[in-house]
């Protein structure tokens, strides 16, 4: 008779050792760290928030500008006007004729001129003047004084021309433009696609890309002195935390307003100024201005001054003017970190700023490899340190040690030298090495004193002062 056959044992895994567990937890943190560098470097994941209040409230802001003034398209310049948004051409022909005037070194305007201005009543009036150059009265005196009359009041009423004019009259003024992205498709394309020179910056190496330039009219753009593009990035949660310098449009590169400012400002510093707005993929992070940090001029002052007025000649003359409009329910919804809706405007301004003082702060490319080295360095140090420590209180306090002279080297870097490093891996990394590093302390301890239990019930010891021997094992 065959005997049955004995039931199969379960195979049991051998159990990790403590010093496999915390590897793998460290590794957690060094993946966190590489995934946030190759997605474009900090902030990263749950870092937002903390960068935020860090550069909000920490780090130093821009201190207050001597030599930028904003010359502001405001609530009261509407009431003096009379008119409504957008201004008429002829409007925008008398600010830039005022602002000739005072004798600025650079205007930067924060509009779009995309459409030519109205032209029925201009239609109108030069059939007119044609149908009275053909009939033959203009031959005539009294003929020839009313076509010369008509002249000068089509004249007055081109206001594209009498803008063209004003521009050229200037000579230092960058114009904005846009380029066509998902979210800023509804100006029209440029036909010849161009702006003026490009970047000698790679294409490829930027982090915002468009399909396509629009800018301002032809003879606009001809009569100002640039343009450059007035895009911005916009991260997921709606809030601004890096200004893209330069865009990147089939196989060029164009600037950005702030950065054609520059270039017009400074031409002898032209190489370092494009080697600064390349940084960070062409779009690097930005410290934020102080409150107030940007004097005020509203343009329906400037269009009812005195052109001989001795204060608006002393804050506008020689100084950098961004043109811009801040009226209520106008103005683009730009959030800064930890800081309202400001207007575009005055992003373009203190992003020059930043620029020409080199402000600017870095988190991709090399400083984001850093990070990641800096993770594993720092998990690594805790895992040697887990190995002479006896007690989990010990390794707490390790960790904790540890985490503070981390978030001192991560506040230093950025304080100091810009350098905006990942926070959160590292922190990640360390929390759940505690974890496991407790997890199997509690675990080992926990054996121990089953195996010293079972020792004791195995050989029971005579109670001190007992006179009853111990029982003899069975």
């Amino acid at each position: 008779m065959s005997s049955a056959p004995e039931p199969a044992r379960g195979v049991t895994l051998p159990r990790p050792s403590p010093a496999t567990l915390r590897g793998g937890a460290a590794l957690v943190g060094v993946a966190l760290a590489v995934l946030t560098a190759s997605r474009g470097g900090a902030p990263g994941w749950g870092e937002r928030a903390l960068y935020d209040q860090a550069v909000s409230r920490l780090l130093p802001g821009v201190p207050r500008s001597a030599d930028l003034v904003l010359v502001e398209v405001d609530d009261r310049t509407l009431e003096a006007l009379g008119e409504r948004w957008p201004l008429s051409r002829t409007t925008w022909a008398r600010a830039f004729h005022a602002l000739a005037l005072r004798r600025p070194a650079t205007v930067a305007v924060d509009v779009v001129f995309d459409q030519p201005g109205p032209r029925e009543a201009l239609e109108l009036g030069e059939e007119l003047l044609a149908a009275l150059q053909s009939s033959g009265l203009a031959a005539q005196p009294a003929g020839a004084a009313l076509v010369a009359q008509l002249e000068e009041k089509l004249r007055a009423q081109d206001g594209d021309a009498r803008l063209a004019e004003a521009l050229a009259e200037s000579g230092a003024v960058i114009l904005g433009a846009a380029a066509l992205t998902d979210d800023m498709s509804l100006m029209p394309a440029l036909e010849d696609g161009a702006l003026g020179t490009p970047l000698p910056i790679p294409v490829d190496a930027l982090r915002l890309q468009g399909r396509g330039l629009a800018g301002s009219i032809a003879p606009l753009r001809m009569a100002a002195h640039g343009s450059g593009t007035l895009n911005m990035l916009v991260d997921p949660d709606g809030v601004i935390r890096r200004y893209p310098f330069a865009v990147g449009v089939g196989q060029q590169s164009w600037p950005s307003l702030a950065l054609a400012t520059a270039l017009r400002l400074m031409p002898e510093q032209a190489e370092v100024l494009r080697r600064r707005a390349a940084l960070d993929d062409g779009a690097p992070l930005m410290r934020l201005p102080s409150p107030d940090w940007l004097p005020r001029v509203s343009l329906g002052d400037l269009l009812q001054a005195d052109p001989a007025s001795v204060g608006l000649d002393l804050a506008l003359r020689g100084k950098t003017i961004f043109v811009g409009v801040t009226a209520t329910g106008l103005h683009g919804q730009s959030t800064l970190p930890g800081q309202v809706a400001v207007p575009g405007v005055e992003i373009h301004a203190f992003a020059l700023d930043n620029l020409r003082a080199g402000r600017l702060m870095r988190s991709s490319g090399p400083v984001a490899w850093a990070g990641v080295l800096e993770t594993a360095c720092l998990l690594g140090l805790f895992a040697l340190l887990c190995r002479r420590i006896r007690t989990p209180a010990g390794a707490l306090r390790a960790a904790a040690a540890l985490g503070t002279l981390h978030l001192a080297l991560v506040g230093w870097l950025a304080a100091d030298l810009g350098w905006v490093m990942p926070l959160i891996p590292a922190c990640v990394g360390l929390t759940l090495m505690v974890v496991v590093d407790s997890a199997a302390r509690t675990e080992e301890l926990g054996r121990q004193r089953g195996a010293l239990r079972k020792l004791f019930i195995r050989y029971p010891q005579t109670a001190p002062g007992s006179t009853t021997p111990p029982a003899e094992p069975r």
